[in-house]
């Protein structure tokens, strides 16, 4: 298990976050030596009574051969302490009083991209076994099945990174919530979440190219004809289902679940009515509730023929404006605490998968209507 180390001389704030991390090896000290840092140190939190002392070790948290992420621990109120955050070079944020879900969300986000982000630059391999082979191909025939669609409609793998963390970041939230715990009990569903999330618009295979690659707005009938690419990518799952020549049981069987319910079901709006089924509240899957908000998310902050990128700020209010009527409620309030890693999800992977642009839809009303 990877190291946590908590900087700070907060004993109160310092059980607190203990508690919390019950499940991560946890270290604490009240100054730390920069030149001791290793890379078995998944994260360095930081508490606001050693801010000004632990400047340097946030420097060689952020240096190019380490990328340790850095968050900033408030246990008081501090004014503008997302420019502090910024300033200072932390990845993100916790602030009192510390919600257990919001926090470890937050945390298990910046691990996994930081993790991500260091195979990236060093091509870490891992110990060759048949086991390792096998999963390694299962992800590639994933994430290539998730480029044939990105790919047809101009736009870029970028989005389905972002989509898949974002995704995984609001299922991490809610698995602490009495409505959601029951499907998201474990890490392995969570995990079947986050690859799932990259096959939401296989479908558009399906649509033809005079319509996925106009420039301009559609018309009601070539819109009625992009709406069915949900259908063709569940009707895609279900036939590679019915091709394979034995019965799928276990993880198997509940990624191919999954994997349907995320295709056909994520233009679903809460209120009843999306599509294609016109499903309301509950009726919606659940991964199909959460990939409706990451979607809509990335394509406001995404380049559009028709427009440019639109500022965190602007995707964070539209998302607010539908609380109760296109998404799930406590979808939106996930989001809402977990905002800011969102924004920095984005920017952290425009760094390492700089996208060009996005074509996926082709005016501003497909993102809500």
């Amino acid at each position: 298990m990877r190291n946590i180390l908590i900087i700070s001389q907060n004993v109160v704030g310092n059980q607190t976050i203990q508690d919390i991390l019950c499940d991560y090896s946890v270290t604490i000290h009240e100054h730390f030596n920069p030149t001791d840092l290793t890379t078995d140190t998944a994260m360095v939190i930081v508490d606001s009574s050693v801010l000004e002392s632990s400047l340097e070790l946030i420097k060689q948290c952020n240096s190019s051969h380490l990328k340790i992420p850095t968050f900033f621990l408030s246990t008081d109120t501090i004014d503008n302490i997302r420019l502090t955050v910024q300033d200072a070079g932390f990845s993100d944020f916790v602030q009192a009083p510390l919600q257990p879900s919001t926090t470890l969300s937050k945390l298990k986000t910046h691990i996994n991209l930081a993790e991500m982000v260091r195979s990236f630059d060093t091509k870490v391999t891992v110990p060759d076994t048949h086991e390792n082979d096998l999963l390694a191909a299962q992800d590639a025939a994933i994430l290539c099945l998730a480029a044939v669609a990105r790919v047809r409609d101009h736009s870029t793998g970028n989005h389905i990174l972002r989509t898949q963390h974002y995704v995984k970041a609001l299922a991490e939230h809610l698995r602490y919530h009495p409505d959601y715990a029951h499907e998201l009990d474990n890490d392995e569903t969570i995990e079947v979440f986050y690859k799932t999330a990259s096959l939401h618009d296989i479908g558009k295979v399906g649509v033809p190219d005079a319509i996925l690659q106009k420039p301009g707005k559609l018309d009601p009938d070539e819109y009625e004809v992009m709406k069915r690419h949900p259908i063709h990518g569940f009707n895609a799952i279900r036939t590679a289902e019915h091709l394979l020549t034995r019965e799928l049981k276990g993880k198997a069987a509940s990624f191919i679940k999954i994997a349907q319910q995320v295709t056909l079901s994520h233009h679903e709006k809460w209120d009843g009515s999306g599509y294609p089924q016109g499903l309301k509240n509950n009726e919606i899957p659940i991964v199909a509730r959460l990939m409706a908000v990451a979607d809509v998310y990335d394509a406001i902050i995404s380049k559009r023929p028709y427009k440019k990128a639109l500022e965190h700020c602007t995707a964070s209010s539209i998302i607010q404006k539908g609380r109760g009527s296109f998404f799930d409620p406590n979808v939106v309030d996930a989001f809402l605490d977990l905002e800011d890693t969102f924004d920095k999800i984005s920017y952290i992977l425009e760094d390492y998968f700089p996208s060009k642009s996005d074509f996926s839809l082709h005016s501003c009303d497909e993102l809500m209507f």
